[in-house]
């Protein structure tokens, strides 16, 4: 007997919707998680997350915060996913101990399966964040701090030129183009040489800041973003033009890659240890396998993505608040020219942690600062887990946003405010605890060191070369949407900077 085409599509169709109510009348009466308080259609179907990130592009940190002040500590976002607002709850979920395993959606919309940062399990990503450690550590940024100084230094150089001929200038591409130049000369001894562009309106910087918006259309329609991704970087530069500086730095690092696995004696050449010398290096490895070109590629893209976002973002952050309070700002400069009398004999990094206010300001700045906004998603083990005092099923997805600990009034009174002395004096005991900027356990920042390094240098060159006043940016113009990091919608940090002489 002949079958129509059309009765084998109303069967798949009907399957298809059983299956789906089937699963939607299971997660809302029979799930694991029905008890816990929250959206009635988080509950029941991902979807919600869908609507609220990709179609109303609404910033899921500010539900957040809405959701955690209607139903309460804890709070249902999605079939198997909790969420939590008790500080405490961070270090039950993120500590040295739970070695849990990454969330598969969120981290594999980044196309990077092959890094360090985007393998899921911590057996995965152990060895080879340990081969990678030894570049980033406290004694490997004291010996390279002076790449950090020359960048800051060209960087303020422009700067000073902008000003000379009448302009302010953009500090949130400005720093992003500090901080791209520094990650991929530390990283490849190759800057793609990002502050010399007008304006700071470097491809590469622009490309990254475009691409933000796509990231949760990416996480939850793999195809999408297998297909946009899978483009060659010489077709999409044909395709999408103001993709043009991604195109460039993925086809940079694709040669970078080809040239090293063909030639691993072209490392001798390096003017530093750089990347690829630890990662083709039998002896570091230890006994485990070579990273493929796929790996080596994947590792180098995501070293650049996080070193090249979220400090920048941090010290454009600080920035605002500092020149938004004279007092503020004029105390700063003073403890900065005390350590730093000679304009032409900068003091070292090691120098600038012991100026007491100007640590304070960077460790707010970081708490004002949403670096990683979304919630780093850890996947419970099959021994279940206690998180804010409560017994967790094994299998459930939880995470807490940074934004929460951050902005929660039971560990910083007047938690909206920029106030760096609460970081001082007595009162200050127990806050680093909750500064969570590079999140904690085993999964945390490789490169947090190299991050500090770049803050004190960056914010201290700042104070101590120029004289800086706001370009009409008010706080609206910092409101952002949570796109994993921030992306800014609105008018960018603008600011005169005017040289000083002495």
């Amino acid at each position: 007997m002949e079958i129509q085409l059309s009765e084998v599509l109303w069967t798949v169709l009907f399957v298809w919707l059983g299956f789906g109510a089937t699963h939607l009348l299971y997660n809302v009466f029979f799930h694991p998680l029905k008890a816990y308080p929250g959206p009635f259609a988080a509950g029941a179907t991902i979807w919600w997350k869908i609507y609220i990130e990709v179609i109303k592009q609404e910033s899921m940190t500010d539900v957040l915060f809405r959701l955690h002040k209607q139903f309460g500590d804890i709070v249902r976002i999605g079939p198997n996913e909790l969420h939590f607002s008790n500080p405490a709850a961070y270090h039950d979920i993120y500590n040295s101990s739970a070695r849990w395993d990454k969330e598969r959606m969120l981290y594999e919309g980044f196309g990077e399966d092959h890094s360090s940062f985007g393998m899921l399990t911590y057996a995965q990503s152990r060895p080879r964040k340990e081969v990678l450690l030894p570049l980033f550590s406290r004694r490997a940024i004291l010996t390279m701090q002076g790449l950090v100084r020359e960048k800051v230094d060209h960087f303020a150089s422009i700067l000073a030129k902008n000003n000379a001929n009448g302009n302010s200038s953009d500090l949130l591409l400005g720093f992003r183009c500090f901080t791209i130049d520094t990650i991929t000369t530390f990283c490849f001894a190759q800057s793609v040489d990002a502050i010399d562009e007008p304006d700071f309106a470097a491809p590469i910087v622009e490309a990254m800041d475009n691409t933000l918006p796509a990231f949760h259309a990416f996480k939850y329609f793999p195809l999408l973003r297998k297909s946009i991704l899978g483009i060659p970087p010489w077709l999409s530069l044909k395709i999408s033009p103001q993709m043009a500086g991604l195109s460039r730095l993925q086809m940079l690092l694709g040669k970078q890659v080809r040239d090293v696995i063909a030639n691993p004696d072209s490392l001798k050449d390096a003017p530093h240890p750089i990347i690829y010398n630890r990662l083709l290096d039998p002896d570091a490895q230890k006994g485990n396998p070579i990273p493929d070109a796929t790996a080596l590629y994947e590792e180098a893209q995501s070293l650049v993505f996080a070193g090249g976002v979220t400090v920048a973002d941090t010290i454009m952050t600080g920035h605002f608040h500092i020149l938004s309070q004279p007092t503020l700002y004029a105390q700063l400069q003073s403890e900065v020219l005390n350590a730093w009398p000679d304009i032409d004999n900068p003091p070292r990094y090691e120098v600038l942690e012991t100026l007491p206010l100007l640590t304070a300001t960077i460790k707010e700045s970081l708490r004002h600062s949403p670096g990683v906004t979304s919630s780093l998603l850890r996947i419970v083990p099959a021994s279940g887990a206690t998180i804010s005092g409560c017994a967790i099923p094994a299998g459930t997805i939880v995470g807490m946003t940074s934004a929460i600990v951050h902005k929660s009034p039971s560990i910083f009174a007047d938690p909206e405010a920029f106030i760096p002395e609460r970081w001082l004096g007595k009162d200050a005991t127990g806050l680093d605890r909750y500064l969570i900027s590079f999140s904690k356990g085993p999964r945390s920042c490789t490169g947090v060191n190299l991050a500090w390094c770049e803050l004190y240098i960056a914010y201290a060159t700042m104070l101590r070369r120029f004289d800086m006043e706001l370009d009409g940016t008010t706080e609206e113009d910092l409101v952002f949407r949570d796109c994993f990091t921030p992306y800014y919608p609105g008018r960018h940090l603008r600011a005169w900077c005017r040289p000083k002489e002495t």
